[in-house]
């Protein structure tokens, strides 16, 4: 290989190596916060998206959230099972269904939020407002956004 192939791939696995660090990291930290709660990251994920967002239906959850279509009815399933969301039918559409969180998910929303912050915080407590702005930039970019 010649050496601009060389370094492309470096920097590239470089790249991919912080990501996945930086992931596992963040990761770890809220799995941590949250292991009181019992809930894993995409269940705690579709509660926050439920307090903050203005979406309801299981696939703009499911978008929003981050997880997987085939495997949000099982989230949504435990998340009712455990009393922190209920399910309806659609007023206007019955062939769609609403999510919404009971008061115990509200509250148990809230709690992780803060875990979330909290996490998040720490470790962009060395990122001035430019750096924060320009990570979330570049991480949109990188995703299509």
């Amino acid at each position: 290989m010649d050496d601009s192939v060389n370094e492309d791939f470096e920097r590239t696995q470089k790249l991919m190596s912080v990501l996945g660090q930086a992931r596992q990291l963040i990761a770890g930290e809220l799995r941590a916060g949250l292991a009181d709660a019992g809930l894993n990251l995409q269940e705690r994920a579709v509660l926050l998206t439920l307090a903050h967002g203005s979406v309801r239906t299981p696939a703009a959850l499911s978008k929003l959230a981050g997880v997987h279509p085939a495997r949000m009815t099982r989230v949504l399933d435990k998340l009712e099972s455990n009393g922190l969301i209920e399910r309806a039918r659609n007023g206007r559409d019955r062939r769609l269904v609403d999510v919404s969180l009971t008061r115990e998910g509200q509250a148990v929303a809230a709690r992780n939020a803060r875990v979330a912050l909290g996490a998040w915080s720490e470790r962009l407590s060395h990122f001035s407002k430019s750096d924060f702005d320009t990570l979330s930039a570049l991480l949109s970019r990188l995703i299509g956004h």
